[in-house]
């Protein structure tokens, strides 16, 4: 199994083919990211987020992200870990905004 990990990370980064997959999954993990940010900036809620409700945040927009562009369930899977992983980023993002308040 990490042999067959591996491969796939070599793959994504030393071939044409697998550098412009990986670009096109980091760009769109880029796009959905942008847009649960969004939504948790206009809520009311924000300081209270939960790293669990960031999550199901993240799940939701993968999930209809995936049904408009025709993602397989391993993208959107890649996707959801990938977009997860920004949570202490966001954190950042809110901690400066609300200083800046």
């Amino acid at each position: 199994m990490g042999g067959l990990i591996g491969a796939s990370m070599v793959w994504l980064n030393t071939t044409k083919k697998g550098r412009e997959v990986k670009g096109k999954l980091l760009d769109q993990a880029a796009d959905i990211y942008l847009e649960v940010k969004d939504k948790i900036m206009r809520s009311e809620a924000m300081e209270k987020l939960s790293k669990q409700e960031f999550v199901v945040m993240v799940r939701e927009a993968v999930d209809k992200y995936a049904v408009q562009n025709g993602l397989a369930g391993k993208v959107k899977k890649m996707l959801t870990k990938l977009i997860s992983t920004q949570w202490g980023n966001l954190q950042k993002e809110l901690q400066k905004r609300q200083k800046l308040s």
